[in-house]
């Protein structure tokens, strides 16, 4: 980047070509070779791997196929056809005779594919290593353009498919999404997916895979996720150089992520999305307003040691004990899940074991990677917590999930609320996820209004609603650490 202008700029690191990460890959529909130069001599430092869609290759006069290969091979741009050109060629037994056109032509690179013709995975882990013995590097594709069969495609078997098509000698696998960008990790819509990517990226190495990413909002998602070396692919000519400014903060979608080093924030539901967020490795904010997350802020603000979640009744055994099933006390536990029990210092300095329906659950999935930074957030520590968030966030350069617990493992509305307002109170964050904002102008009403606060106020525990509903009356932010919460030293 010396070269460039403006290079006393601050920015992040881009690995220098050849690169094996932070790969470009380029979808050419019909350029022009004279279209194809021109952009080759603007913006061909970062341009990695072109494809010539499809089987548009097959369209065009061999020698302007063979002058474009030599163009981008000449510039260090690694170039091969499309992937239908491939599965033609292997339905028609041809695949041989399609390995020696593409070499005399100058491809130097296949992508091999099953999205259209039903390849067998012994087959294509054959052509695969077929294609390496002829010199070619190879980028395979997993999930199908046939929108029913890709829905029926799990994480699992798609993880075990991209496995073996490495081992058998893929450079990257491409993670199919069309060109449109709504299949695979992406919805009808377009959006992200978050539960089939974390889900892939706990059994693979995103180093490893090319993601087809058409759209910006799509390609700012996964660099706000994964970083500016993330490898993307299905990328418009003309879309490269905006591309990279969004790798290198040179655009608002991700210029606060990255020179103001604010994190992006997410939204998600459950032990599933505190699972995904610890393995990621962000600042994870556990919000379960009515009431458990609600109960251990109150608690430590009463002075008790810590409070540790236990996830059932049966480990709830200790000095004080309280917990809840379905909003009701436990029999044999000292106390209800009320923060008002805490909350007047008459347990200071006491530990508290805690077991809840659904917010203990939610900490201890947060808390299962010992690197992990869990929270306990509540509209009663909103602002505390999210200034505490960010803090700690910026020190690890990662990004933060507030996990809201739910309701019988729906989004429940007081919990959305709250995680809302955490939101809010880190400013200039790119707020994304699973879970949609909700702001509220009466926070009290609504979280009376709410299923949880009915059954509560129906349960003789309508004050315990009530003071869960004051927002910032409480600055004590809750830390996980060695199995139990205690209140966090932000100097620390």
């Amino acid at each position: 980047m010396s070269n460039t202008a403006f290079s006393f700029l601050d920015q992040p690191a881009r690995s220098p070509k050849p690169r094996t990460q932070g790969v470009t890959m380029v979808l050419d529909k019909n350029l022009s070779t004279a279209r194809l130069s021109e952009l080759i001599a603007t913006g061909g430092q970062w341009f990695d791997l072109v494809k010539l869609g499809w089987g548009t290759s097959a369209c065009f006069d061999r020698t302007i196929v063979a002058e474009k290969c030599r163009s981008l091979r000449d510039a260090g741009i690694d170039v091969c056809p499309g992937g239908t050109l491939f599965e033609l060629s292997f339905l028609q037994g041809k695949f041989g005779e399609m390995l020696d056109e593409a070499r005399d032509i100058g491809f130097n690179c296949l992508e091999i594919s099953n999205g259209n013709v039903p390849i067998s995975a012994r087959e294509k882990l054959g052509c695969i290593r077929q294609a390496r013995q002829h010199g070619f590097k190879v980028v395979s594709e997993v999930g199908s353009k046939i929108l029913e069969e890709d829905h029926q495609l799990s994480v699992r078997q798609r993880i075990e498919d991209a496995r073996a098509e490495l081992d058998a000698g893929s450079w990257k696998v491409i993670m199919e999404a069309r060109e449109s960008g709504t299949l695979g990790i992406f919805d009808h819509d377009g959006s992200l997916d978050r539960a089939m990517l974390d889900g892939l990226l706990h059994g693979l190495e995103f180093r490893n895979l090319i993601f087809e990413a058409p759209r910006k909002e799509q390609q700012a998602a996964l660099i706000g996720l994964l970083g500016a070396e993330v490898n993307l692919g299905n990328i418009a000519p003309e879309d490269v150089i905006p591309l990279e400014t969004l790798r290198r903060g040179l655009r608002s979608d991700t210029l606060r992520h990255f020179h103001m080093h604010v994190p992006n924030v997410f939204i998600e539901l459950g032990p599933s999305g505190a699972r995904a967020a610890s393995d990621r490795g962000d600042v994870v904010i556990v919000v379960d307003a009515l009431r458990a997350t609600s109960t251990i802020v109150a608690a430590l603000a009463g002075g008790m040691a810590s409070v540790r979640p236990v996830a059932t009744v049966d480990e709830c055994v200790g000095e004080v004990t309280a917990g809840e099933r379905g909003g009701r006390k436990v029999p044999h536990l000292d106390f209800d899940n009320s923060p008002l029990a805490f909350v007047n210092g008459e347990q200071r300095g006491r530990a508290l074991y805690l077991t809840t329906t659904n917010g203990a659950e939610c900490l201890l999935s947060a808390a299962q990677n010992d690197q992990a930074v869990v929270l306990a957030g509540a509209l009663l520590n909103a602002t505390a917590v999210a200034r505490a968030g960010l803090t700690l966030a910026q020190r690890r350069a990662c990004n933060i999930t507030i996990v809201v617990a739910g309701r019988n493992n729906q989004i429940a509305v007081e919990d959305q609320i709250t995680a809302t307002q955490i939101a809010l109170g880190i400013p200039g964050a790119e707020v994304r996820g699973s879970v949609p904002m909700l702001t509220a102008d009466d926070f009290l009403i609504d979280f009376l209004n709410s299923d949880s606060g009915r059954n509560l106020s129906s349960l003789g525990r309508v004050q315990d609603v009530i003071f869960c509903a004051q927002k910032d009356a409480l600055n004590i932010v809750p830390i996980f650490e060695r199995g139990e919460l205690v209140v966090l030293d932000i100097g620390t």
